[in-house]
């Protein structure tokens, strides 16, 4: 398994550096994300549509995943990098390029995702993914993400340049500080704290 990661890593690492990372769908997913920029999808771009590609899935399906389970990395269990709320987070992945592997692999080949590989509607994933009620609010989340992915214009997805050093973006602890979140990073056993958001 890991040899497969390996191997797959390698090959899309080597599609970056040798300008095949100019695909169009690589493009949308970096204009997308970088609207959440807590996200630690950023740069991982490229692996969502290889995967995606190799599994014979909707490259803005993982994105949708992560967006309706994690709100796209915001609040997920640090230690388990399951950003997809796979195996209803009882499963933790060495890296968040294992988790966009392993979900895009169990959506592509587990027989319980036949029906909707076979008919592409998306209530199909969601009576699937989620497996209990209430549907419906989970079904808009998807289909919200993956509106807003297909209609960003190409010509609009132009983030491949780097940004510029004057821009450089806020610290992580102060974005996850002003989220006024529950921090999984910081829970005990029995308790929750709140973030700090100060004045």
């Amino acid at each position: 398994m890991f040899r497969k990661v390996l191997l797959v890593g390698l090959l899309v690492w080597l599609g970056a550096i040798t300008g095949l990372g100019q695909d169009v769908r690589v493009l949308k997913l970096e204009k997308f994300l970088a609207q959440y920029p807590w996200s630690p999808l950023q740069g991982h771009e490229q692996e969502i549509v290889y995967c995606a590609d190799q599994f014979g899935l909707d490259y803005r399906i993982y994105v949708a995943l992560a967006g309706a389970e994690s709100t796209f990395g915001k609040r997920f269990p640090q230690h388990l990098k399951n950003l997809t709320g796979y195996n209803n987070c009882k499963s933790g992945f060495a890296s968040i390029w294992d988790n966009i592997y392993s979900t895009s692999k169990l959506i592509g080949t587990a027989k319980y995702y036949r029906k909707y590989r076979y008919t592409r509607d998306l209530w199909d994933l969601v009576y699937t993914y989620k497996g209990v009620s209430p549907y419906k609010p989970y079904y808009k989340t998807l289909m919200f993400t993956l509106k807003k992915i297909e209609a960003i214009k190409i010509a609009d997805a132009n983030l491949a340049k780097p940004v510029p050093p004057q821009e450089k973006p806020e610290p992580r602890e102060k974005l996850i500080s002003s989220w006024g979140a529950l921090r999984y990073d910081q829970l005990n056993s029995r308790t929750a704290h709140q973030a700090d958001l100060g004045d």
